[in-house]
C-alpha cells in the first residue's frame, strides 16, 4: 500500500463520500484506513483516506507518490463517483498560470487524463 497526505478533506465532503461507500459494501481497504474508493481503474485502485491521505493498493503497478498523481486521483476519482465536490480539494489555479500546453487547458486528452497536467487543466512554473 503506496500513500501519501496531500489533502484536507472538510467535514462535509466527509460525509458526502460516507454517504457514498455506504450505499454498497466497503472493501478492506476502505475498511482499514477510512478511505473511499475514488477509482477502482485499470491500474491500481486509489482510494482518497479521511485523513487527507491518497492511497494507491500497489501490488505491482510501480506507483510514486508524487502530488501531480495526487491531483489526477482527484480528478478521475470526482468523475467515477459523480462527486464532483471532491474537486474542491485540488489548489486553486494561480494568477497567471497558463494553460497546460499539450491539452489547451481542459485536462484531457483523447487517450483521456491529460499526463501533463494530470487533469487540472494548467501547470504551475518552476
Amino acid at each position: 500500500m503506496v500513500s501519501e497526505k496531500y489533502f484536507v478533506v472538510p467535514g462535509d465532503l466527509l460525509e458526502q463520500l460516507r454517504n457514498l461507500r455506504a450505499s454498497r459494501p466497503a472493501d478492506e481497504i476502505e475498511s482499514a484506513h477510512d478511505a473511499f474508493l475514488l477509482d477502482p481503474g485499470l491500474g491500481p485502485p486509489t482510494y482518497l483516506a479521511a485523513d487527507g491521505r491518497i492511497l494507491w493498493d500497489d501490488d505491482s503497478w510501480g506507483v510514486e507518490p508524487t502530488r501531480g498523481e495526487a491531483y489526477a486521483a482527484i480528478v478521475v476519482g470526482a468523475r467515477k463517483t459523480g462527486l464532483r465536490d471532491l474537486l474542491r480539494l485540488l489548489p486553486p489555479r494561480p494568477p497567471g498560470t497558463p494553460d497546460c500546453g499539450e491539452c489547451n487547458g481542459t485536462g484531457r486528452l483523447a487517450a483521456g487524463l491529460c499526463s501533463v497536467c494530470r487533469g487540472v487543466g494548467w501547470r504551475a512554473p518552476h
